[in-house]
This record gives C-alpha cells, structure tokens and sequence, in this order.
C-alpha cells in the first residue's frame, strides 16, 4: 500500500514537471516569434519612406544637391527628418507629390491671382553686393583741368555733322557694351509697367520719397535744399577761392540767381526762402501747364523773381531751344544786373520720354546743350551751374561735360538721396 502511494506520488511529480517545461518551452517559441516578427517590421519600416525615418543626411547630400541646391542645409536635414527623399513623396510608401512647394509669387494684397506686367521676373535676388546705405553723402570732383584749352579752330574740327539718331545700343565708345545692354535690358521693364506700379516701386525703392517736397511748393525744392546743403551753400552763399563771400547783405549786395526750365519754380523758392529779401531772380521756362506758379510759393515771397519769356519779353513762349530766346534772356539779365552776370543758374530741364525710356539720353540732346549754352551766357566770372543730366556715356553728352570741365574750374556728377529713382 505504501508503494502504492509512493509511485502515484512521482508520477504526479513528473507531470508537473513535464508540464511545466512544456509552458518553457511555449513561452520560449512565442518570444522566438515574437523576436522574429519585430525584427521583420523593422526591416519593413526601414525599407519605407515614412515621417519616422532616421536617415543619415549625410548619406544624401549628394542627392539633395542637384535639385535642391537653393535651399540651406538646416532647411534640408529638417525635411530630411520628416522623410523626404529626393524623387519620393512624403506619403507612407512613397507616393504622392515629389516636388518641394513653391513659395507663394503673390505680390501685394490686391487679388488672387493678380500678376502685374513687367514684374514676372525672377524674386531669388542677391542684394549682398550692394553697397551698405547710407545717409552721409560724398561730394566727388574731377581732376583740375591743366591741359591747355583747344582753339576755335580745332574746336570746329571736332564737329561731326550726321543724319538724326535714334537708337543707342551701338553707343559703346565710352562704356563697356556687356554694361549697356544690361542697363537697356533694365529700363526695358519700365515698358510693360502701370504708372501706378511705377510710382509704387519707386516709393519703396527710396526711403527718402516720403520727404515730398516738405514745406515747399514741390519736391524740386528739396532737391536743391539738399544739393545747397553737401556743396557747402555754394548756391545761397557763393565764395571766391579764398573763401569770401562774394555777396554782402549789410552792403545792399544782392545774390543774382537764374531758374530755366524749372516750372513751377521750386528751385527759385528755396532760394529765396534762405535768402529772404537780399536775392533777386530771373527765370525761363515754357508757358502754359509748364509755368511758373509764383502764386503757389509757400515759404518764400515771389516779388524778388521775375519771369522772363525771351524774344517778345511776357508775350514770348519760354522755349529755351530756339536761339533768339537764349540772347534775349542772356541780354536781360545782364541789363538788371549791372553787366555783371549771375552769380548762380539752375536748370531742371525734361520733358516726357513714354514709351522711348531707353533713349532719353538722345532725346535730350538739344535741351541739355541749350541749358549749357544759357547758363556760359549768364554767368558771371566764378559764378556757379547746377543742371539736370540723365544717363551721359554717348560721345554728344561726354563732349558737353568736357567743355564745362574746361569752362568751370572744378565739376562734379552728383545723386542726391532725394533723388527719384530711374
């Protein structure tokens, strides 16, 4: 009986024990499996392209390269983390768009949609060679002229008698002709643009466009208050080259000033407003919308100028271009200013060039010799010039800058800040 119990005692020993090393066993196939499968997910998540994806981007700088050069490296290990792989898509197999999202070309706040013409260029710029801006301005001459003055005759020797002209992109005697035809290529955008686009862009180009014309009649004002100012007022208090003021207000001595081709007369306000009551001025300009508007002038008194219209006096039409004009005007300045001549001339000479930006320069032939020729017939000796150029490289405008750097003791070229943009 005894053995009996013995035995049924180990064989239900075993079967605890058989029992429990099968669950082992189990346990130990299950976590094999278990094993097995992980692993085989992983291989298949590595195996996509997903947003979890930890790829070196080292590994795909080469690729990332060719059609993704534009965008900086932090930009494209970001996109690198988030699964994106050149030719991909960012779906979770690889589908959908490949292509990275391009930047929005929406200008303004306008309309949807609005493309506005000449402005379809391309908006990746590369600002970083300009110069740093600044509001100091730099007065700059030429050399001092040393070289003896041609004679008459060999002035007459230089004269080129042509046909008119009417193109510039040959005109590469002084400029290089890759420059020409850049900033031809440049002003051609003008061409397809809205005046109101113009005058938007040219705002925001310059800060200094919100100045306006301050408390003058008109921005010409304050172009010449700023050209008075770098040039030490030379144009309201000239001096001789010893540095005496060649005008003395406590002696009665007034300061003689011309205006031609400068309606409505902004740059004779600002003189007069420097000077009060010790100036007296003298102006050209064509009637009609272009006239003076003494009426206008706001921070200076308009009796100390006076009109002039050349041949026929108040009944003349002011067109500087016809010679009899100019002999007219030189005639009466020199009959109010005792046959001394002025002591300062400023011309602000234009006209409308819609449609023909790119020649400008040629367009203005006549009138920029005109107000150069005025200003030689009114000046007394050391008086001063101030006149308004556009672009000057074609041989007609250099020739017109070297008689005056043989007329003039010193000159320069000079942008004001005020300036418009062109």
């Amino acid at each position: 009986m005894k053995r009996r119990i013995d035995n049924a005692a180990a064989l239900q020993h075993n079967t605890k024990r058989n029992r429990a090393d099968s669950s082992v066993e189990e346990e130990s196939e299950l976590s094999s499996q278990d094993l097995s499968q992980n692993d085989s997910l992983h291989d298949q998540e590595d195996e996509k392209p997903g947003f979890s994806s930890t790829a070196s981007f080292d590994d795909q700088d080469a690729s990332q390269t060719s059609s993704f050069s534009m965008y900086n490296s932090v930009s494209q290990k970001l996109m690198a983390k988030m699964g994106f792989r050149e030719g991909d898509g960012l779906g979770k197999f690889g589908q959908g768009r490949k292509e990275i999202v391009e930047a929005s070309t929406q200008r303004g706040r306008r309309g949807l949609g609005l493309k506005v013409q000449g402005f379809q260029g391309e908006l990746n710029v590369d600002w970083r060679d300009e110069p740093e801006p600044s509001a100091t301005e730099k007065v700059d001459w030429f050399p001092e002229c040393t070289t003896e003055i041609p004679d008459s005759d060999e002035l007459r020797e230089w004269l080129i008698l042509g046909q008119r002209k009417l193109k510039i992109n040959d005109e590469t005697e002084f400029c290089t002709e890759d420059l020409l035809h850049t900033l031809l290529r440049c002003k051609s955008v003008f061409d397809n643009l809205e005046g109101e686009e113009m005058r938007r862009a040219r705002t925001r180009s310059n800060p200094y466009e919100v100045i306006r014309g301050g408390i003058f009649l008109n921005r010409a004002a304050m172009k010449m208050a700023n050209i008075d100012h770098c040039f030490d007022s030379m144009f309201t208090n000239p001096k001789d080259s010893q540095g005496k003021s060649l005008t003395k207000d406590r002696e009665g001595e007034l300061l003689y000033f011309g205006d031609v081709c400068a309606g409505p007369g902004g740059f004779s306000e600002y003189i007069l407003w420097r000077r009060r009551w010790h100036a007296k001025g003298f102006g050209m300009t064509l009637k009609g919308p272009c006239d003076f508007k003494l009426e206008d002038f706001y921070a200076a008194p308009s009796e100390l100028f006076e009109p002039y219209y050349g041949e026929g006096g108040v009944d003349g039409d002011g067109d500087i271009t016809r010679p009899e004009n100019i002999t007219a005007f030189r005639n009466f300045v020199l009959e109010n200013t005792d046959k001394r001549g002025l002591h300062c001339l400023m011309a602000d000479g234009g006209f409308s060039v819609e449609g023909q930006e790119n020649i400008q320069e040629i367009l203005s032939k006549q009138l920029l010799l005109c107000q150069f020729l005025t200003a030689l017939s009114t000046l007394r000796t050391g008086g001063h010039f101030v006149c308004k150029t556009f672009d000057l490289f074609t041989p007609f405008s250099v020739g017109l800058v070297y008689l005056l750097y043989l007329c003039f003791e010193r000159v320069s070229l000079f942008q004001t800040c005020h300036q418009q943009a062109g």
